[in-house]
């Protein structure tokens, strides 16, 4: 939920990842809805009409963002990307008054086009994962590259691209929302335990969509792999995000703060 105070503090941020003043003035934003794109064994729809569906969803998705980027910053031009992470392709660009302006590819959005804003939709974990561990394109290194360092893009990640943002997938098989399946040779939840996330987070991995339902769960859960892990140096951290709320990572200060309807938490990252 969107009140004063939050835009406020979004705004400046925003602010504060423009372009330079010795640049044409104007914000980049690369939208990554891959996660939407993993095909559903259970629909009805054709392979086609799926992947279909999803992109016309995902592009009214970043329609919103792009709105919503307009309003808080609207002095400022927004132009935008859509990059899936499974072909590298880059589609319904907006903003641009000059075709060749567009970057090419994925990897020319991510580094030569320098985005001030990264997000990373939400959708099926797993597929989320394998597209970006491609071996042709090297995905996490350059999202790695794109939101790290003094000039590096805000990294925003919804559900999914909360939960890889952290430093584990655990928790993407906690409640049995994603299936597994879509990914050859890594088709159960047993073979995603500890697999690597980004670590925007250090040695913290994120719940998204936490309510009471999910309460005891979620504690059952921090405790099994506590116990798993007890003869570890470095004990993993877990965070719940419930709905509206956003936890946000400031590496020149390593710590991140969750902020939401209920107030403020900060934890400092070892």
């Amino acid at each position: 939920e969107r009140n004063d105070e939050n835009d406020d503090s979004i705004r400046q941020l925003l602010m504060e990842h423009r372009s330079d003043a010795a640049e044409k003035l104007e914000m980049r934003l690369v939208y990554i809805p891959s996660a939407m794109y993993a095909l559903r064994k259970d629909s009805s729809r054709s392979p086609g009409k799926q992947r279909q569906r999803a992109r016309a969803d995902g592009k009214k998705r970043r329609d919103v963002i792009v709105k919503t980027l307009q309003e808080l910053v609207p002095e400022i031009p927004i132009l935008a990307v859509t990059l899936d992470f499974d072909d590298g392709s880059i589609k319904q660009a907006v903003g641009f008054e000059v075709v060749n302006d567009i970057p090419k590819d994925g990897k020319q959005a991510l580094e030569l086009w320098k985005p001030h804003v990264v997000y990373v939709e939400g959708g099926n974990t797993f597929w989320l994962h394998h597209v970006m561990n491609n071996d042709n394109h090297d995905w996490t290194r350059r999202l790695k590259k794109a939101c790290t360092g003094s000039g590096g893009a805000i990294y925003i990640g919804k559900s999914a691209g909360a939960i890889i943002a952290g430093v584990a997938m655990d928790t993407a098989t906690w409640k049995g929302w994603d299936d597994p399946s879509v990914v050859p040779g890594m088709e159960t939840p047993e073979q995603w335990k500890h697999v690597s996330g980004l670590g925007f987070l250090g040695n913290t991995s994120v719940f998204p969509h936490m309510s009471a339902e999910y309460a005891q769960l979620f504690q059952d859960k921090v405790n099994e792999v506590e116990g798993e892990q007890k003869e570890n140096s470095e004990q993993p951290q877990f965070i719940s995000l419930k709905q509206y709320e956003a936890c946000l990572i400031d590496g020149t200060r390593n710590e991140f703060r969750v902020v939401g309807s209920d107030g403020i938490m900060m934890n400092e990252e070892e």
